[in-house]
């Protein structure tokens, strides 16, 4: 089996692949197509509102996109070696290069511009509301920021080697520091301090509603939490070497354990326990608004679903060693494969929804049919009403007809006689009553 040594080969856990691939929904593992090509070792993984998915290709210094449809394109290309990606809200990419130390701006329409420089081997990236770029620069212990306007400045100093970053609402940054064991806080206005010490190596760092800052330590497996205070504590204990690390939104911490092939959770007062197991290897994971766990398994290129009971399925395989994960607004899942040049989507059943739709259709159909039927009665007694008032219409003429198809058959059939202004009528051939006069 292979392994990762996290203190000494990070880079190799995050490189990722080059393809994209569909799983369709079920409960077991569904047969893989190809989504979308990419460039050559994709690291970074990221998705739009529109579902279009952007790989940071790290061997060919470019950055894929791939449609909802699976059109794949060379959107851009990058500095050497891109690393971290990231997005604007107006749909353009930013990537940290790794090697030549500077961010790129790719816009929707694939134009390529160097935003700024960094300080040395650029990993995580990110921006605030402002469209600011930060950058954690793990050789040179300081965060870069790049204005819009592309300036660019040493926000602060770090620990030894950030690797993770992230941000708060205030737009204060965080670095989770691999070799010193720290965590650093940087204020906007650049002020640096080490807000509180952590397991050993700590790796992926997340931040909570409150301001608490957790992370996943691989060379101690355990989490940390930091208050916004500074007050260092070990949260739980994890399975080994916990990589990635997520939140969801009552505060339980998850985390995906590369050596044990398990998912630990634990909750805001402590409590660690083993979710699931996963596939081999698990290094990226991601949580759905249902409370539902994903981990990308790079080992055995699988996706492994863990419910909030505690129930592990292996949702579907994937590209070969997949390690960056996402999920977009419906609930599909993404992975960058680094050894198969693909990217994975997976569509996740749910039940629930399935059921909801077919009664919200069912209605729909009931409904429908009430209204046809309701329509149909409307015409046919509309019909009735015109066929009855067309034939009331004609009894005038049917009574004139009849009178006078009357006094024609009185003419034939019979002898007028007439005395004053009386009219009898005999049979033809008969005497007129006395007083009466024949007439023609």
């Amino acid at each position: 089996m292979l392994k990762i040594n996290f203190r000494t080969n990070i880079i190799a856990l995050i490189l990722t692949s080059l393809f994209l691939v569909y799983i369709s929904p079920s409960a077991n593992a569904e047969p893989s197509t190809i989504l979308g090509t990419t460039g050559d070792e994709p690291n970074g993984i990221i998705i739009d509102s529109s579902g279009n998915i952007y790989t940071a290709n790290g061997a060919s210094n470019n950055v894929s996109k791939i449609t909802p449809q699976g059109v794949s394109t060379t959107l851009g290309t990058t500095g050497a070696n891109p690393f971290g990606i990231t997005i604007d809200s107006s749909g353009n990419i930013y990537t940290a290069n790794n090697v030549d130390n500077t961010v790129t701006k790719i816009t929707p329409g694939g134009v390529s511009t160097t935003l700024g420089t960094t300080g040395n081997n650029p990993r995580g990236i990110l921006i605030d509301s402002s469209g600011n770029i930060y950058t954690a620069n793990y050789g040179a212990n300081n965060v870069s920021k790049i204005t819009p306007g592309g300036v660019s400045t040493i926000l602060g100093t770090t620990g030894a080697n950030p690797f993770a970053i992230t941000i708060d609402s205030s737009g204060n940054i965080y670095t989770a520091n691999d070799v010193d064991n720290t965590v650093t806080k940087i204020t906007p206005q650049g002020v640096s301090t080490i807000l509180g010490t952590t397991g050993a190596n700590p790796f992926g760092i997340t931040i909570d509603s409150s301001g608490n800052i957790y992370t996943s330590n691989t060379g101690a497996d355990t989490v940390s939490k930091i208050t916004p205070q500074g007050v260092s504590t070990t949260l739980g204990t994890t399975g080994a070497q916990p990589v990635g690390i997520t939140i969801d939104s009552s505060g339980n911490i998850y985390t995906a354990n590369n050596v044990d092939n398990t998912v630990t959770k634990i909750t805001p007062q402590g409590v660690s326990t083993t979710l699931g197991t996963t596939g081999a290897q698990p290094v990226g994971i991601t949580i759905d608004s249902s409370g539902n766990i994903y981990t990308a398994n790079n080992v055995d290129n699988t996706v492994t679903k863990i419910t909030p009971q505690g129930v592990s399925t292996t949702l579907g395989t994937t590209g070969n060693f997949p390690n960056g994960i996402t999920i977009d607004s419906s609930g599909n899942i993404y992975t960058s494969n680094n050894f198969g040049a693909t990217v994975t989507k997976i569509t996740v059943f749910d039940q629930a929804a399935a059921n909801a739709e077919a009664a919200r259709v069912a209605a729909a159909n009931a409904e429908a049919a009430r209204v046809a039927a309701a329509n149909a009665e409307a015409a046919r007694k509309a019909k009735e009403q015109k066929e009855l008032t067309e034939i009331l219409a004609l009894i005038p003429s049917i009574a004139e007809l009849t009178l006078s198809l009357g006094e024609t058959t009185q003419s034939l059939y019979s002898t007028k006689c007439v005395k004053g202004k009386t009219t009898k009528y005999v049979k033809y051939g008969a005497k007129c009553p006395k007083g009466y006069v024949k007439k023609k």
